[in-house]
């Protein structure tokens, strides 16, 4: 299992099959992928921060070269779609390499699990008209061992190994963490994941460090340009309206 797909999968909510309301979820998985590359040996990266660095200097992580030691396929859809992007964008900002993986990230790992058992695929329409698709989990298993290391890190204080400490930083960073453990766990939860992911330069890899801080600045990024969009929609909205209300002959103002 990929880190990116152990991601995806605390992200279904086990009852209803629906994926979890988490900010430019693509972008999230992205990073996973990214961090999933470093750990399957198909990339390195040059300018990254060393271990130790300070938060400033991690924070600057995104603006590291992600550069192809190995571009044989893995067999994952995932994985090699995500190769692929990083082949397509030579010396490019690991942030913007996120972007690029980000377009088929959710859709490529969504296909992977469904194909391997671990999710099914369903779709309905709500009031027959909008279309649903929820993702029920037809075999937990994997999920309920997976939950139940976290818990031991996050709750009972057990040390997390690099992939663990990883994941932990990636959920802490999208909002996931509560949604792991149980409702009277959450709080000390938080806490061990906010410290597990301030300390994982010593932890975790450089590179799930730089995918973090590019899935961070590529967040803020797609998050500025949907909010431009929005604000000009609105805007183009009410010029409308506003000119449907003035009298004939008044004109019509500018957005």
């Amino acid at each position: 299992m990929l880190i990116a797909e152990d991601f995806l999968l605390l992200a279904v909510d086990d009852e209803t099959g629906k994926l979890a309301n988490v900010d430019n979820l693509g972008v999230r998985l992205a990073g996973a992928l990214l961090a999933d590359l470093s750990d399957a040996r198909k990339t390195l990266l040059r300018g990254a921060p060393e271990a130790g660095a300070t938060k400033e200097e991690r924070e600057k992580a995104g603006d590291a070269t992600i550069i192809v030691t190995d571009n044989a396929p893995t067999g994952h859809v995932a994985l090699d779609a995500a190769l692929q992007s990083v082949l397509a964008t030579p010396d490019a900002p690991a942030r913007k390499v996120v972007e690029a993986i980000s377009k088929d990230a959710e859709e490529n790992l969504l296909a992977a699990l469904v194909e391997r058992g671990i999710l099914e695929k369903e779709e309905t329409k709500l009031f027959r008209m909008l279309p649903i698709t929820r993702w029920p989990a037809p075999d937990s298993s994997h999920e309920t061992a997976l939950r139940a290391n976290l818990v031991k890190v996050l709750v009972e204080g057990a040390e997390p190994d690099e992939r663990t400490a990883t994941l932990i930083s990636l959920l802490h960073g999208s909002g996931l963490i509560a949604g792991v453990v149980g409702k009277e766990q959450r709080k000390a939860a938080q806490d061990r994941a906010e410290e597990i992911a301030g300390s994982e330069w010593g932890v975790a890899t450089v590179a799930t460090q730089v995918a973090i801080a590019a899935s961070v600045a590529a967040v803020a990024t797609v998050g500025a340009a949907v909010a431009a969009a929005v604000i000009i929609a609105n805007t183009k909205e009410n010029a409308e309206a506003t000119a449907a209300a003035l009298p004939a002959g008044e004109g019509t103002p500018v957005a």
